[in-house]
């Protein structure tokens, strides 16, 4: 599955833009590197799983830097193979994005 350049640098956007949300701190990029790891990461997992697993490490790795190496390094990678299999892994998940990204719903939709 081909994944677009617009893909990967919608990640690395949004991993900006998370750490600034949720850390408050502008994180560090670099160059080659994180659009690399961010590409082999959309041959594993969606973008929308990209952002929400972000989100995730952002808010419950706080001692990790906030880079996007970090995100995907061996460790924390075999740390959420293990953890992505339990059910409320999910559901902890959802609600840390629902925290920091609360959905936003239509009037319209509710009546």
């Amino acid at each position: 599955m081909q994944k677009s350049r617009n893909d990967i640098k919608l990640v690395i956007d949004f991993f900006h833009d998370a750490s600034v949300k949720i850390r408050k701190e502008t994180p560090k990029f670099e160059r080659g590197k994180d659009g690399k790891l961010v590409k082999n990461a959309l041959e594993k997992f969606s973008r929308t799983q990209l952002e929400m697993l972000t989100v995730w490490f952002l808010a419950k790795k706080p001692k990790l830097q906030a880079k996007i190496g970090t995100m995907f390094s061996q460790k924390l990678l075999e740390e959420l193979e293990r953890k992505i299999k339990s059910p409320s892994f999910w559901k902890e998940l959802d609600e840390i994005f629902e925290k920091y990204y609360p959905r936003q719903y239509d009037s319209a939709e509710r009546e």
